[in-house]
């Protein structure tokens, strides 16, 4: 993934200003850092727990034999999914620049954040309740951190998220 983003850098580094490659690269460099923070975490706190749960799960009926391939599925689709909700604050970030989503909005539509985070944890790999909550925590928070990101990079142009008066 970091060779590819920087491929797409390089193609469009020429098209940018230098006041919109200041912009860029600190969030090219949260990419990486944050996509790897997500497979951390999938790797030491999701796996352990949706392992131990799928594979005792009715033990004492069943025999329970995983084949590799499932197995290396089942963890592969679980690293990529921790590194890609990683990106949640720079999703938030990026509709906030743009405009689309302003930083009052984030706060007082959190409950329906929250419903939504729910619903996507559930949807992530790991089908047993514990592994929903312990992949729940850190969209939660980083969510919160996307609001605290929003309000202070959120529109070009703005200092801290309030916009600066006009000069007309």
């Amino acid at each position: 993934m970091p060779i590819l983003l920087y491929q797409a850098y390089a193609y469009v580094l020429p098209a940018f200003s230098s006041s919109e490659r200041k912009t860029v690269l600190p969030i090219l460099l949260l990419f990486p850092f944050l996509f790897l923070a997500g497979i951390a975490f999938a790797y030491f706190a999701v796996m352990p727990a949706a392992v131990k749960f799928l594979l005792n799960f009715n033990d004492s009926q069943f025999n329970v034999q995983v084949r590799a391939r499932d197995y290396y599925s089942f963890f592969s689709t679980t690293m990529l999914a921790g590194g890609l909700i990683f990106q949640l604050p720079l999703a938030i970030l990026a509709v906030t620049r743009l405009g689309i989503v302003k930083v009052e909005q984030l706060r007082s539509n959190r409950r329906y954040a929250y419903l939504l985070i729910a619903i996507v944890a559930a949807a992530l790999p790991g089908v047993d309740p514990v592994s929903m909550l312990i992949e729940m925590v850190p969209l939660l928070v980083l969510y919160e951190l996307s609001i605290l990101l929003a309000r202070a990079f959120g529109r070009p142009g703005t200092a801290g998220g309030v916009a600066e008066p006009s000069s007309t």
